[in-house]
């Protein structure tokens, strides 16, 4: 493979730029909003951004096969559940509290994929199955009273900063992005994964083995949900149930902004990136303001139309 192949491949779409567009403009509200710009409070709203960023790129790598996981929040809120349980303030119990949680997350992603695949649920359905059984499961063993918390020792991985220059967190998911540009983007197994995406048929027809990649990908968007719900947890420092809930809806509209599409074929990490922070910032620009919380869904929705319309443009256009 040449190096101009290579190059083409990290060249940003059309999609992510628009995000990326749209998210400067957002954080030059911000920060007139704030009087002032500060590299300080522009690092510490990415490290709060870092748990939602990481499960809206296990939600991408779905929407790219043509599925969607509505289980991503319940797993967060499983995967925190799990650690602080485990954990118990003691960070002896680091090992089996990270291994466990992370087990827990796959083999939520692995009934999803059987589920959507050899049982034929469509994939909305039985994640939406899967995450009224986690809650059921959740409140169930904590009695509605779940205990224990991450030791402190711990939760540097999201109040930590690298040589003071740069979170933890925002490096975890850094990292986690560039694992999954290169998997698909640079690797034969990528490749096969978005032709199964974009059409599952046709993949099939040429020998590509589409349900057991449809299936590792929900294995991994559920593992990625379960890293977001760590460093949730770490954020937090105990464990409380419903703690991730949001990240489901949050995560499937931060996907659109970054230019997803529902159709498959398509995984945009930059693009992911920026529909994350897109909603995080609007959250902190409506506090900054004072609005009421009923202003982020009004926001949110407009936001998610403006995504689609210029995506919708941009295709009527190349046609």
């Amino acid at each position: 493979m040449t190096v101009a192949i290579y190059l083409d491949r990290l060249r940003p779409a059309g999609a992510s730029l628009r995000a990326m567009a749209l998210l400067l403009l957002l954080l030059a509200a911000f920060f007139i909003s704030a009087r002032g710009f500060s590299s300080i409070l522009l690092l510490d709203n990415i490290r709060q951004a870092a748990p939602l960023g990481v499960v809206v790129a296990g939600q991408a790598l779905v929407l790219m096969m043509g599925r969607l996981d509505l289980s991503v929040g319940a797993t967060a809120s499983m995967a925190n559940i799990v650690l602080c349980s485990i954990f118990n303030s003691d960070m002896a119990n680091l090992v089996p509290a990270v291994t466990a949680t992370l087990a827990a997350g796959a083999l939520v992603g692995l009934a999803n994929g059987i589920m959507s695949t050899k049982l034929r649920i469509p994939a909305f359905l039985a994640t939406l199955a899967s995450s009224l059984i986690i809650a059921g499961l959740v409140v169930f063993f904590t009695n509605g009273s779940p205990r224990g918390a991450v030791p402190p020792a711990f939760r540097v991985i999201t109040e930590g900063w690298l040589f003071g220059v740069a979170p933890y967190s925002a490096l975890i998911w850094l990292v986690l992005l560039v694992a999954l540009l290169l998997l698909v983007h640079f690797t034969m197994l990528g490749r096969k994964m978005i032709l199964s995406g974009a059409n599952v048929v046709a993949a099939r027809h040429s020998g590509i083995p589409s349900d057991g990649l449809i299936i590792l990908s929900f294995v991994l968007c559920s593992v990625l949900a379960s890293i977001g719900g760590i460093l949730l947890s770490a954020i937090t420092g105990m464990a409380s149930i419903g703690v991730g809930n949001n990240f489901t809806l949050d995560s499937i509209a931060a996907a659109v902004i970054g230019g997803a599409l529902f159709a498959g074929g398509v995984f945009l990490p930059l693009g992911a990136m920026a529909g994350a922070l897109i909603l995080f910032f609007v959250q902190s620009l409506l506090y900054v303001l004072a609005l009421p919380p009923a202003a982020k869904f009004i926001v949110q929705g407009l936001i998610i139309i403006l995504a689609l319309a210029l995506a919708n443009l941009k295709q009527e256009r190349s046609q």
